[in-house]
């Protein structure tokens, strides 16, 4: 900026505070509406906890119905969710499926596996490095956190919930409605920006926050280059099957999960493992899309 002369300092302090409200103008007019569908997810699914502990079971304790009820009001929540938005997107002229993003006609089974095979890889990766981590600050929490997860889980329902329902409403909420709604606005990166950290920022705690940041930018970079939400759904279902394939191990092997923590070389080797699985099948996204483009290029598709 330029001092010297008082006209160029009150033009360049005018651009700076027009910007600034054209930002927050942005922000009120895209990115609280973008959201609204994500308040009607999390009210509805607590709304169905409260009245299930409170009404249907009141005569269990917080932990009885933690352990026994929850998984079954969280998915009637769920479901319920899918309800109101699917009413709300006939309202307005569309459909549930297009405000989704979430198309099931041609779709490649490989590319499926493939994305629910390199959600798992990641997740075991990231698992693998964070349990080679000291167990203190953040890595303990993230710890702690872990096993309230199991303690809450019922058998074969909470995982079902885990690796199948939770994956396909928060894609729906973030990678289909807010990403949908924010895209035309804000461009990719911008809306891929608020929409992964907006997801991450549910999840808690510092680690799983920077766990679910990066799984939230390349589901919805996926959701981006396919304009089809069903491969991040799969991925998704990758990264939570992992914690279900866990879950059973450690129920039906006790002393497993002892037993892996105190073994740093098998740590390491599951998280190589799981990283390399995971940038084989990128790199082979990758050189499948560079053909595909070739493809299309040469028949005047593009």
């Amino acid at each position: 900026m330029r001092y010297n002369l008082r006209g160029e300092e009150q033009k360049e302090t005018g651009k700076v505070r027009e910007k600034a409200e054209h930002g927050v103008l942005s922000f009120l007019r895209y990115f609280i509406p973008a959201v609204g569908p994500l308040f009607v997810y999390l009210f509805t699914e607590g709304l169905f906890v409260v009245l299930g502990s409170t009404l249907l079971y009141p005569n269990l304790t917080h932990e009885e119905f933690m352990k026994q009820k929850m998984n079954v009001c969280m998915i009637f929540g769920v479901l319920v969710t899918f309800v109101i938005l699917k009413k709300y997107s006939k309202k307005h002229g569309s459909t549930f499926f297009e405000d989704a993003s979430l198309y099931l006609k041609d779709l490649s089974i490989i590319k499926s596996a493939g994305c629910v095979l390199f959600g798992l890889a990641a997740a075991l990766a990231l698992s693998a490095f964070i349990s080679l981590l000291p167990k203190v600050g953040p890595v303990a929490v993230y710890d702690t956190n872990i096993d309230r997860l199991y303690e809450s889980w019922t058998l074969y329902l909470g995982v079902l919930f885990n690796t199948f329902f939770t994956p396909l409403v928060e894609e729906v909420v973030f990678r289909g409605y807010m990403l949908n709604r924010l895209l035309p606005h804000w461009g990719e990166k911008a809306s891929l920006i608020a929409v992964s950290i907006t997801f991450a920022f549910l999840h808690g705690t510092f680690i799983w926050i920077l766990y679910a940041f990066f799984m939230g930018w390349i589901i919805g970079k996926i959701s981006i280059i396919e304009d089809n939400i069903f491969y991040a759904v799969c991925m998704h279902t990758g990264f939570n099957l992992l914690s279900s394939l866990l879950w059973f191990l450690y129920l039906f092997r006790p002393g497993t999960k002892e037993a892996m923590a105190d073994n740093s070389l098998l740590l390491l080797c599951l998280g190589i493992a799981g990283a390399s699985v995971a940038l084989l099948i990128a790199k082979a996204y990758k050189v499948e899309r560079e053909s595909l483009f070739i493809t299309r290029f040469f028949r005047g598709k593009i």
